[in-house]
């Protein structure tokens, strides 16, 4: 088989995406609350202008009674998400070896450049080598639950049974219990073990997956088991299936927000890279403890990351955010700069509504996630679609109305770049207003050693 030269992948993004939208001026502040009026001034390459004025987005919450199968009219034929048809499986069957092996040699690449992603200078390779650094020790707890979750259902720290609630604990719920406390008590705990923002949904079985794929990262042919639900006692799996009881009906969502000086400092770097490590990490944590805490009360608890179930359509049932144009769930409390994990329980609780905040009819005329992406693989049409683009090939999941994200493109910039692009999140105006700005106007990744940053990366307010 040819080999692949990972560095022609995207080339042509390579030169026609270099400069980025830059916002001038600093936009700060924690706050939801943005007045009418304001603006943002920016410099659009990309579009041929100077610079345009964008209106900030506004933050008046509704609540909503129905559901994200209503809120983008899912049709018919939508079906539930198999997980052979991801971009990384896609990727490295495409390549005929895992999509890390090229990713990994272009980081080396960078090291000895002196650079901390494609073009990102630093002084030497050892200041970049410390960059990377904190990228590998900010994945440490991830890779040590069970890497970012895909095709780890029910195994090692993410097992759909107890892990060391003593049997005498198992089982036996309260005989009346009260749904609103439960509810209290869950997201109470869910806080304090890590989430930064927590909801609750009876869920819809079409978010569920499928199959799960054992072997995502694997060129060779999918290692798959169905994901169902039986009239059983206890989850279960087989050579064939993964079982889920049926009376598992509820999902504990929750989000933890990344840390914002490192999104800064891309697109695609080895700071981006730690911050979307540090997410996985504390969310994986974070569920695991959740699921603990709950068996411990009696009830099953399956601890999900990215695994088991799409995470998006879920939060936004659970009343914690609305789709937008980058594909990720945008926040009113944090924009889309965060990660998102579930529980999911036979627990009687009380579900949240789904929210509404504008999202949909600013990301229609927007657009600065798709003019910045390196890679194009988010849309720039004005109206979202009921398909994905052809190139998208079975990775895009066609039967939802929103705008599609070509994942295998996007996976492709990472390999070119040797690092983890999340500049769609970075410049995004919902993170701006609600996160703020680390750095200025001066983003030199040297800045990044003197910043004064809380744990995980907060800065110190609250939220």
């Amino acid at each position: 088989m040819e080999k692949t030269d990972s560095r022609n992948i995207g080339q042509k993004s390579r030169f026609t995406r270099r400069n980025f939208l830059k916002f001038v001026g600093t936009v700060t502040g924690a706050s939801a609350m943005v007045t009418s009026g304001t603006s943002l001034l920016i410099k659009d390459v990309f579009a041929g202008k100077k610079q345009f004025e964008l209106e900030k987005p506004k933050f008046k919450i509704t609540k909503l009674d129905t559901s994200a199968q209503e809120i983008y009219k899912c049709q018919k034929t939508l079906k539930r998400f198999n997980c052979k048809n991801m971009a990384f499986k896609k990727v490295s069957e495409e390549f005929g070896v895992s999509w890390l092996t090229p990713w990994f040699q272009n980081m080396k690449e960078n090291i000895m450049k002196s650079q901390i992603g494609y073009g990102i200078n630093v002084k030497s390779p050892s200041e970049a080598r410390a960059h990377q650094a904190f990228a590998f020790g900010a994945n440490t707890w991830n890779m040590l639950l069970a890497p970012y979750g895909e095709g780890h259902e029910n195994m090692g720290l993410l097992s759909w049974n107890p892990l060391h609630v003593p049997p005498d604990l198992r089982g036996h719920p309260d005989s009346a219990p009260e749904p609103s406390d439960l509810t209290k008590k869950v997201k109470q705990m869910a806080m304090l073990y890590g989430a930064d923002k927590v909801g609750v949904t009876r869920f819809n079985r079409k978010w569920i997956f499928e199959q799960t794929c054992r072997n995502m990262l694997d060129p060779n042919p999918p290692d798959t088991k169905q994901i169902v639900f039986k009239e059983i006692e206890q989850p279960t799996e087989t050579d064939m299936e993964l079982i889920i009881p049926e009376r598992i009906k509820y999902a504990i969502v929750f989000v933890v927000v990344m840390p914002r000086p490192s999104t800064q400092l891309g697109p695609s770097s080895f700071q981006t890279h730690a911050a979307a490590n540090l997410g996985y990490g504390r969310m994986g944590l974070t569920a695991i403890a959740l699921a603990e805490a709950i068996r411990a009360m009696g009830y099953t608890a399956l601890p999900c990351m990215n695994d088991t179930s799409l995470s998006v359509p879920l939060a936004i049932d659970a009343g914690l955010g609305q789709l937008g144009r980058l594909g990720h769930m945008i926040t009113p409390w944090f924009g889309p700069h965060v990660r998102i994990a579930k529980v999911l329980t036979d627990m009687p609780l009380l579900p949240d509504s789904p929210i509404d905040f504008g999202v949909t009819e600013y990301c229609t005329t927007c657009g600065i996630c798709a003019r910045q992406c390196p890679s194009n693989a988010i849309s720039l049409d004005a109206d979202r679609a009921y398909e994905p683009p052809a190139t998208t090939g079975p990775t895009g999941n066609p039967g939802a109305l929103k705008w599609y994200i070509n994942g295998k493109r996007c996976l492709r910039w990472w390999i070119e770049s040797g690092a983890a692009c999340s500049k769609c999140i970075d410049v995004c105006p919902y993170t701006s207003v609600t996160l703020g700005d680390h750095y200025g106007k001066d983003k030199r990744p040297e800045k990044f050693w003197e910043l004064d940053v809380a744990h995980f990366g907060h800065r110190k307010v609250i939220y």
